[in-house]
């Protein structure tokens, strides 16, 4: 991801981005400090077995109810456009073109488990 001049970002998307670097299991300073060992920790639990083991801590654990709670703030269309802008480095015209294809509605229906057959 390039780097941005968060500086001249509106709230909307200085949250975006900040989704756009949790989705990349980076830590965001918007969110606060970082926890405690936070680059040392693995992204998900991959161990065999796991939901007979202790619970381990993981990135994933951390970042996802902050992912969650920024979709819901700027909305699942504005987090898809910051998508587009910062981590893709696509334009805003190339997200509308794309958006208005209904193509948008097919991705989130197939992330929450929905298939139209």
């Amino acid at each position: 991801m390039k780097p941005f001049d968060e500086s001249k970002l509106n709230a909307i998307d200085r949250l975006g981005l900040a989704y756009c670097r949790l989705c990349g299991w980076q830590w965001d300073e918007l969110l606060g400090p970082k926890p405690l060992g936070f680059d040392a920790l693995p992204n998900v639990d991959c161990r065999k077995f796991r939901m007979l083991r202790k619970p381990m801590r993981t990135k994933y654990k951390i970042i996802a109810p902050k992912i969650r709670a920024i979709e819901t703030l700027i909305g699942q269309a504005n987090a898809n456009r910051c998508w587009w802008i910062f981590k893709l480095g696509r334009t805003e015209e190339e997200w509308r073109v794309w958006y208005s294809t209904g193509e948008y509605e097919r991705l989130y229906k197939c992330r929450e488990g929905y298939s139209e057959r």
